[in-house]
């Protein structure tokens, strides 16, 4: 590589009760193709054993540096994690899942390439970990604009785009960002605003972030908490964002999905067992209806999505037949 691709990556790992998957995720990391990297280790006040083993690898690594801290959640253990980053560009990767060995490299060379500030790759889900051996891929790297980004982004289902695990930031995007505490979802907060502030994004074709799937007591496979409800602040800020802007097309596709998200989130209260869930879902519709009306009269959102998110509404068992 060149001098202008020795520079140093910080890649952050928010840690909590991961000890029985903590080590194949700093194992992929620490095997990178490339090597100039800061690996700092977020002890998110583990109650296992989790803290000891990020100890144990900053003994056996020179590269990896462990934070210990109380526990602040997902956004708190990524926010310290930024405070300490030293690298160039920043990456973010989940201490129960593992990225390919030339994670780094290509997105950096993706990147560099092509002189942006932000650059992703593609995911795939595994069970267990001899699935990723099946994992096929290809080369390939292309540029597309913020608002192109955040138009798919909003408006189709494309694995691997709403998550930070997936991409490689300069660090510059992150000088008046931060994720949001005492939030879930905070992906959803994050991604667009990261989208928007790059300008331009580089797309690799390379399957490069190894999701582990279902595993037992994780966040996204948790029965459903009124938690749950914080996707519906983080597309409602967005739908903000973007009618501040005056964007009038992502404003209309921001709008549709957080009528998609109220849908899912109804669906899900009405199953569940929640104290007091009637109040919540009476709030949820009388705002769903009001915006279903608004999605209508909007020209950019297609008829096809229109009548998808009429049967979301009011016939949603259609879809759970298919």
């Amino acid at each position: 590589m060149s001098e202008k691709q020795q520079e140093l990556i910080s890649i952050i790992v928010p840690s909590y009760n991961v000890e029985k998957y903590i080590d194949a995720c700093v194992e992929s990391i620490c095997g990178q193709t490339y090597e100039k990297l800061e690996i700092i280790l977020v002890d998110d006040g583990a109650t296992d054993r989790t803290g000891e083993k990020c100890d144990e690898w900053a003994d056996r690594d020179d590269r990896i540096k462990v934070i210990h801290q109380k526990n602040r959640g997902l956004s708190g253990a990524r926010n310290a994690g930024i405070r300490e980053a030293k690298g160039e560009y920043l990456a973010f990767i989940d201490s129960d899942d593992m990225i390919a060995k030339d994670y780094v490299e290509t997105l950096y060379k993706c990147a560099v390439d092509n002189k942006v500030l932000l650059a992703q790759g593609r995911s795939n889900n595994f069970y267990k970990e001899e699935d990723i051996k099946g994992f096929t891929d290809s080369d390939g790297c292309k540029v597309l604009s913020s608002a192109e980004m955040c138009r798919i982004l909003m408006s189709e289902y494309r694995k691997g785009w709403g998550i930070v695990m997936t991409k490689l930031f300069h660090r510059s995007l992150f000088d008046d960002l931060e994720f949001p505490e005492g939030r879930i979802h905070e992906d959803e907060y994050m991604v667009y605003r990261l989208f928007w502030k790059a300008g331009r994004i580089a797309l690799s074709d390379r399957i490069v972030y190894y999701y582990r799937s279902k595993r037992e007591g994780s966040i996204t496979h948790s029965g459903f908490a009124l938690k749950r409800l914080d996707v519906l602040d983080a597309r409602r800020k967005r739908y903000e964002f973007f009618e501040e802007l005056g964007e009038k097309e992502l404003q209309g596709y921001a709008l549709l999905s957080l009528c998609q998200a109220q849908a899912d989130c109804l669906g899900k209260l009405r199953n569940c067992d929640i104290d007091d869930k009637d109040k919540y879902i009476d709030e949820i519709k009388k705002e769903l209806t009001e915006n279903f009306r608004e999605v209508k009269r909007t020209p950019t959102v297609s008829s096809k999505k229109k009548l998808s998110l009429w049967l979301d509404i009011y016939m949603p068992w259609v879809k759970r037949r298919k």
